[in-house]
């Protein structure tokens, strides 16, 4: 009786423990992929290079010396004052917007926005300074295409630096550049030996309109205004000047 009664007790606490245990769960793992960014197919390269627009009345020039998906570096040259840009580069569809900043510290710098839709020789701009107080430029830039193959004689931004690289006159000797840049350089006493003083100089931004050559220096003593108005002259098969008021004329400089 006595060892009934324990194998009754131990069958009820069995059929207990039994009873007492959770359900087993099944746990579905479910397989997720990972999402491969698109690549970025866009040939910024083609967006780089040498752009001119209008700015506020005198000529601005803005070079793009690299530009991928994310960031642009260049400068701009805006009356001799040539400024580095640097900044992002954000694509939606084909609208690509590059906002460079210049380094801040000088009084004059801002932020460039330019706005490309694909790919695009005439892309809109917006300059904002830093300084409140210096009213905001918009424009639209035209991309500068050098053609070296060209025969043409016609005189033309592309390749008016090619031709007038180097003049002078009796102030001093000009450096005519590709990218819209001039440079004078200069003895400041006349009635000094040029052995006895060190060259000065000046920089400046050129333009040119048909025959007329604008150059837009940067704040001296030299030029009235800080700007010099010259026009082409040929007098020759080969032979140039830069014929200004009165008696001035730059002549090309041969080595």
């Amino acid at each position: 009786m006595k060892y009934f009664f324990l194998i009754l007790v131990a069958g009820i606490t069995l059929i207990a423990c039994k009873e007492k245990e959770p359900p087993k769960q099944e746990i579905k793992i479910e397989k997720v992929e990972a999402e491969i960014p698109e690549e970025d197919a866009f040939p910024y390269d083609t967006l780089k290079g040498l752009y001119m627009a209008d700015f506020g009345g005198s000529p601005i020039r803005i070079a793009l010396n690299y530009v991928s998906g994310t960031n642009a570096i260049g400068y701009d040259l805006h009356k001799g004052l040539q400024r580095n840009i640097m900044g992002s580069v954000t694509r939606s569809g084909d609208s690509i917007q590059l906002v460079l900043a210049e380094p801040g510290d000088n009084e004059y710098d801002g932020v460039f926005t330019i706005d490309f839709m694909g790919i695009d020789s005439k892309p809109k701009g917006k300059w904002v300074a830093n300084n409140d107080k210096i009213p905001s430029q918009e424009f639209t830039l035209e991309k500068i295409v050098f053609d070296s193959d060209s025969e043409s004689e016609e005189i033309t931004m592309f390749n008016f630096a090619d031709k007038f690289g180097e003049m002078s006159d009796t102030i001093g000797e000009y450096n005519f550049m590709d990218d819209g840049l001039v440079t004078l350089k200069y003895y400041p006493d006349e009635d000094k030996d040029w052995d006895q003083q060190q060259y000065q100089e000046i920089t400046g931004s050129w333009d040119l309109q048909g025959e007329k050559v604008t150059i837009n220096w940067e704040p001296n003593d030299i030029f009235k205004g800080n700007r010099l108005e010259l026009t082409i002259y040929k007098y020759g098969e080969y032979e140039y000047s830069l014929k200004g008021q009165g008696k001035h004329e730059l002549w090309m400089m041969y080595w």
